[in-house]
Formats: structure tokens, sequence, C-alpha cells
């Protein structure tokens, strides 16, 4: 093996520009493959820090089985009687999320946080770095606030004081001891950086209120199926007994891993599934390469026959030199993959959830030596068996007849059809994402986003209880924002375009009523100012929007748009009409439509309701809401004045997530465009290597056939014939590829339908004009060589025969 290591060194380093384009095309291929397997592994496979035996711990939702998939969350009522009864799960807890902002000091600081049943860090399995968690007590109603930190808060707020524990602090408005410190990396259930008991108070919380993550352990010895037969049964009881709100209901088990990953699991396996494709193309490379090559070792190997080298002796040097070959372009694979996994992280404007880390870890190294060593045998088996077969006749010959005959010659057009087949399906693939992303950004957002700054804004509700102090703090805010030099308008709302949905069910007065809330229509849900519609210019179609006029104690009156129009009122004019949004038939649950406003679709996708209604701020009740301010110039400029605005209010609430309209309708977004571009970049690599391998085979081909073409155009053959003879073999390779890829494309991309928006998986456009740039790219490749071909002296090439 030393000798064949110290051969194979000696051959590879004796061909630098063979060697440079198989190390090349590898490093490319297995560092785009590692990246990719690392997301896939920081999604799927690593275990979530600081949880014991995930595997067993479950999300549990209830959910409509008539109307698909959707998780609903949990009504606090179905926990606690989930929690009583069940006998297949234990350490049961909800979550909610929660903004905490702590006081007392130069400046307010805001913070991401969580309530958390007692039982929840138990039933997680998380131990605290200090102090302890919370007691059954504390989550009771008018138990003394206490708190658990996060490892970040204690270093950066606290300098990582070891009296801490037992410390008191303002947080939101409130004296609260903090009683623990949980360790490094723990944010659960995604960015939470401080936990707070949750109260649970069944009083205003409706059993058809779902609401709230649930979250329980599964027991030992129980599997999913079990504890999803057990809610089952528990399900169909609750509608027996609450058929109002629990007809249709159902309850959903899964592992807290499908949970969590359920947003970005489907478009990381199929991004893995495209990078294996930009490997094997890689691989075809450097087969075509071997092959090539082997065509020119004919000589050498039957002089090692000769001499005694057996055929298994044959193959074992030539599988060397390959797996040589692999080994460096695992090595430039890994660099490639840990600058790809560098832009990756940096090209995702959001902050990822605690439990995705994308460290390159033991498992990128040996997926990275495993496609290369696997890449080396793919690659190098059959050129090594193909030279094997030199015997001494070749060395007679002369090694002219070293093509490798006509299994070879079948071999390498077969590997470049595979190339430009694998290439074609992954641009088609390309082309469906960033076609999809264009769409997406090209529809009618149905308002003008430019000028307006957004930011969020809350006053905690335990510091807070007055609804009526929150209502005139958020009115006197309103005019506070309005009053600043520039500013045109300045308006409060429950969600901002495209983040966020809310969905209500509703009752139409003089339409058939719905047996139950489950069967009733349901549209997205807004509140909003009456400066709403000025503050981002959303055109009114009918009546009247919001005025001072709609407050607290008025009739309650309800917005609707155009879409809702067209689906519950086609050819009718709504105004006057009524709409149940309490689906109780209570006086105070109906609401009347006095206006018709443009549609502004909230969330982008094939599933999400199209329909919206509005009400009006003044006659809700709300802690926490989001403003939209529309100004002039740059919005970011306006931002010290708008917080000035808001401390002179309120000294000890800060604003955050200030960003302009613009900027939040592109992280509503990110995800579409980040995969768009991620896979457009597997496309070009697929069709840089494509290009390479038709560019090879042709130059070989060309190399082969130096002699035959230098006899022709001694016989009088014209630069036009001899490109028409070389085109014609590159063109039918490219030409079956290309058929290849297009059935291989139909078949394949129904599977991104779930990822597209607004474009068919086998959208026409996309399908013609990737083809055409594939064939042009392909003709190129065929071209250069066959130019070649024609420069050929008859002279020389008769000579050297």
């Amino acid at each position: 093996m030393l000798s064949d290591l110290r051969f194979a060194f000696r051959l590879l380093f004796k061909n630098p520009g063979f060697t440079l384009t198989a190390v090349l095309a590898l490093g490319l291929g297995i560092g785009l493959s590692s990246a990719i397997f690392n997301a896939y592994s920081a999604i799927i496979l690593r275990p979530i820090p600081h949880l014991a035996d995930e595997e067993n711990i479950a999300s549990i939702s209830a959910y409509n089985l008539k109307r698909g998939n959707r998780n609903l969350g949990m009504s606090l009522p179905d926990f606690s009687d989930l929690r009583d009864q069940s006998k297949k799960f234990e350490g049961w807890t909800v979550v909610q999320n929660r903004t905490l902002i702590f006081g007392g000091g130069e400046k307010p600081e805001r913070f991401l946080g969580a309530s958390i049943s007692a039982a929840g860090f138990q039933m997680l399995g998380t131990v605290p770095l200090r102090g302890r968690l919370f007691r059954l007590d504390e989550e009771k109603p008018g138990a003394a606030p206490v708190a658990i930190i996060g490892y970040g808060i204690w270093q950066s707020r606290f300098g990582s004081r070891d009296d801490i524990v037992g410390q008191s602090v303002i947080l939101n408005g409130a004296p609260t001891q903090i009683i623990g410190v949980m360790p490094e990396g723990f944010r659960f259930p995604e960015l939470a950086d401080i936990w707070v008991p949750f109260v649970l108070d069944l009083t205003d919380n409706p059993r058809g209120a779902f609401n709230y993550p649930a979250y329980a352990r599964l027991k030992s010895g129980v599997s999913v199926d079990e504890g999803s037969a057990e809610l089952a049964t528990l399900a169909a009881n609750f509608s027996r007994q609450y058929p109002d709100s629990h007809e249709d209901i159902g309850f959903r088990v899964r592992t807290l891993r499908d949970q969590m990953s359920q947003g970005s699991a489907g478009h990381v396996k199929l991004l893995l599934g495209a990078v294996i494709f930009v490997l094997l193309i890689a691989c075809a490379n450097v087969a075509n390469l071997l092959l090539a090559k082997s065509a020119t070792r004919a000589q050498e190997i039957a002089i090692r026959t000769s001499l005694g080298a057996s055929r298994g002796r044959i193959v074992r040097q030539v599988l060397t030199e390959s797996l040589l070959l692999g080994l460096l372009g695992g090595g430039l694979g890994l660099l490639v993959g840990i600058a790809a996994n560098g832009l990756i992280l940096r090209a995702i404007p959001v902050e990822l959830p605690f439990w995705m880390k994308f460290d390159f870890d033991w498992r990128i190294f040996g997926f990275a030596a495993v496609a290369a060593v696997g890449s080396a045998i793919i690659f190098g088996l059959f050129p090594a068996l193909q030279v094997s077969r030199s015997t001494a006749m070749q060395l007679k010959e002369g090694g002219r007849s070293g093509t490798g005959g006509p299994r070879a010659h079948r071999m390498r057009n077969g590997l470049v059809v595979t190339q430009v087949a694998m290439a074609l399906l992954l641009l088609i693939g390309a082309g469906l994402m960033i076609r999809s992303y264009l769409k997406m950004q090209g529809a009618d957002a149905g308002f003008d986003p430019n000028g307006v700054l957004t930011f969020r804004l809350g006053l905690p509700q335990t510091q807070f209880k007055d609804k009526e102090v929150v209502r005139n703090f958020f009115t006197q805010l309103e005019n506070r924002l309005a009053a600043v030099p520039g500013v045109e308008a300045a308006a409060a709302a429950s969600m901002l375009p495209r983040n966020g949905m809310d969905t209500r069910s509703f009752a139409i007065e003089g339409q058939p009523r719905p047996k139950t809330r489950q069967e009733s229509p349901f549209a997205v849900y807004h509140n909003a100012s009456p400066r709403y519609l000025d503050a981002l210019r959303i055109p009114l179609l009918q009546g009247r929007f919001f005025n001072a006029d709609d407050k607290l104690g008025s009739p309650k009156v309800v917005v609707v748009d155009r879409a809702f129009v067209d689906k519950w009122f086609p050819g009718t004019n709504p105004i006057g009409q009524r709409l149940d949004l309490g689906f109780g038939g209570k006086t105070e649950d109906w609401f009347t439509i006095i206006g018709i406003i443009g549609t502004v679709p909230q969330r982008l996708d094939e599933e999400a309701p199209k329909f919206n209604f509005y009400t009006p701020s003044a006659q809700q009740e709300f802690n926490f809401t989001n403003y939209v301010v529309r100004v002039k110039g740059d919005p970011t400029t306006y931002v010290p004045q708008i917080q000035a605005a808001i401390l002179s209010l309120m000294a000890d609430i800060p604003i955050y997530n200030v960003l302009t309209m613009e900027r939040s309708l592109a992280q509503a977004n990110w995800d579409k465009k980040f995969f768009g571009q991620l896979f457009t970049a597997f496309g070009m690599s697929a069709l840089f290597l494509a290009a390479l391998g038709i560019y090879g085979v042709m130059a070989f081909t060309v190399t082969q056939r130096t002699q035959e073409i230098g006899i022709r155009m001694a016989l009088g053959a014209q630069q036009r014939d001899v490109l028409g003879l070389i085109g014609r073999q590159g063109a039918k390779l490219i030409a079956l590829g290309m058929v290849l890829g297009l059935g291989a494309a139909v078949g394949l991309t129904r599977f991104m339908a779930n990822f597209l928006y607004g474009v068919s998986p086998t959208d026409p456009p996309t399908y013609f004009s990737l083809s055409i740039v594939l064939g042009l790219v392909g003709v190129l490749a065929c071209w250069l060589p066959a130019l070649r071909a024609t420069k050929v002296d008859p002279v020389i090439a008769l000579r050297a025969e």
C-alpha cells in the first residue's frame, strides 16, 4: 500500500491540470453537501441541549379533524383535564411567550421570556446552574413573584455574580426574587431569557380558546402512538361533553423534535437531496477524467501485466489513486463547507432558536470522510476495472488502441448524459424557487410600505392592570407621535402585514348559522386605530374607517376588506350588516360593518385565509401593540425622536423590533429568498460541473480522433465539416440528457409544491428558459474543443501516425 501511495502521489503531481480539476470538482461537491448536511444535522439529528430523553418529550395540540393539519394550541381547561385524566403522560406543562422588562436602572431593558408551569423544567429534565426551579405553590394566583434568568442575562446584566440567587429586581414593574440561573445555551421554548411561573387561572380562559403550547413527557415504555390513542379517547369524551367548542376537535401528539423543526425540516431535506445531486455530478466528472486518463495508460498497465501483476493488483493501484483524489477533495471540501456554513449563517436575517446549532462537529467530519471515500469508490471503480483489462497486445501496439474501447466510450457518454440530466433538474428546481420568491415579492401588498417605520411596544399586564390607564397611554402616545416633526401619520395595530396570524370565527346575521364554532367560517382578525389607513395608505373603498367616536361603550363596529366582501357578500352591499365575532349570539358579540377597505394579504401561502376584518383598538382590551409611523424621508432617522416621545410618557417602557416596513416585509419572507438563493447556488454549481464534464469528454474525443481529423482535412474536409462532426456528437449527448432531465423534473418537482407560491411545479416558462440556458452552455462546451479540432495540421497528424 505504501508503494501504491507513493506512486499515486508521483502520478498526480506529474499531472497537475488533471489533479487540480478533479480535486476542485470534488471539493465543490463535498463542501456544499457537508454544509447542507450540517444544517440537516442541526435541525434533525443533533440532541436538543439540556434536555433529558428528548424523544419522550411530546408536544400536544388540539386540531380540527375536518379542517386539515393546522395546530390550534391548547385551552387551559383542556390542559387541566388532560393532566388529571391521562395515564400515559406525566409532567404536563403549558408555556406562554412573554415580554419582560427590567426596570429600576438608568434605561429599561426588554427581554424575551416565557411563563412556564412549575412542572415544566422537571418534565424537560433541565437542571439549573444556580439556585432552584419553581415550586407548585408559586404558580398559584397571588403568589410572590419569582423568576429564573438565563445564562446570558446573568453574565451581561449581573456580571456573573455568585450571590445572584435571592436577589430582588424590578421585573415588569414588580419586585421579583431571582431564584435560579439556567445553564448556558438553554432558552426554551426558543429564545427565552427569563422564566416566570405560569399562573393557571381558568376564570377568563374558555374551553374553546386554544391559545397555549402544551408539552408532556411520555411515561417509560409508552410510544407516541399509544399516547395518541389515549388522547383520541379523551378527545371523543370532550366532544360529547362540550359539543359547542369540541365537536370535531382532536389532540395531536408529536415529539418535541418534530414540533420544533416543522417549519424547516422539509426545506433542509429538499436541499440535502439537491446537494447530493451536485456531489454525484462531481463524481461523474472525475470518473470521466479517470476514464480518459486510463485510455492513455494502457501501455503502462500492459507492461505491469506482462511483468506478472494480477488484475486485482492493478485495480488496487488505480483505486489507491482514486482514494487519494477523494481524500484531497474531501480536505478541500471541508474548507469549502466551513466557508459555506459561515455564508449560510450570515444570510439568515433572524435569530435562530437555542437548539439549532450550526457548529461543525464529528458528524460533519464523519460525513465529509464518508463522502470522500464513497466518492472515490463511485468514480474510481469502473475506470480501475476498465484499465485492468489492458493486455500485452496494447504493449505491442504502442498504446494506440488504448482508447478504452466501445464500453468505455459508452460509459463516458453515459456519464455526460447523467450530468446534463441532473444539472437540468437542479436548475429547474432553483428556477421554481426563485420564481416563487419573485412572485411573492411582486404580489400586491395592498399598501405602500415606503417611508414607514414600525416598532412594538407593550405595557406589562402585571404592572398595568387598569385597562383605562392602558387605553389612555396608547391614545396619548399616538398623539405624541403624530406631533413629531416630519411624521405624516401614526397608528397602532395588533399585527403588521405579513407578520403573525390571528384568525377568528364569525357568523353573519341573516345567513345560516353553523352548529358549532369549529364549523363556522373564519378570517384574519386585526384591531387598529383610526389613522391606520393613512399610515399605510390602504384605500377606503366604501363607507368609513374608525374615528374618535368608536370607543369603549359606543356601538361595536367592524371594517371588512374587499376579499371578505367577495366571499361572503357577493353582489350585495354589506354596509350595515352585522357579524357575530364572539359566536355566542350575545348582544356584546355583534359588530356592525361600517366600511370596506382594500385587501392586505396577511400571509402569502396557499393555505392562509385570504379574508380580513378590523375592529377599533379603542373598543378592545390589549397591553401590547405594534405601531406604524409614516414619515418624510428616511424612517430610521426618526427612531431617537420616537423613543424620546415614549419616554416622556413612561420612563420604564422600551420599544423593540424597530424596523422599516420594507425590512419587516423582507424578514417575513426571508426563508423563501434564502432557500431560493441556496437552490440557485446549487443549480449554478451543477451547471458549471456539467459544462466541465461536456468539455472534458469532447476535448478527449478530439485528442483521440486527431489522426482521423487530420486525414479528413488532408482529403479536403472544411472547417464547418469538422465542427459539425464534433458538434453533432456533443449535441446528441446534451439532447438526450435534457430529455431525461425534463422527465425527472416533471416527476420530482411535484414534491416542491408546498414550498412554492404562485408557481406550478411544472411551470412551462421555467422549464423552457432553463433548458435553453443549459443547451447554450452545453453548445459552448462542445464548440471550444471542436474549434480546436479545426486547427489540426494534417501533416503533423499524419506524421504522428
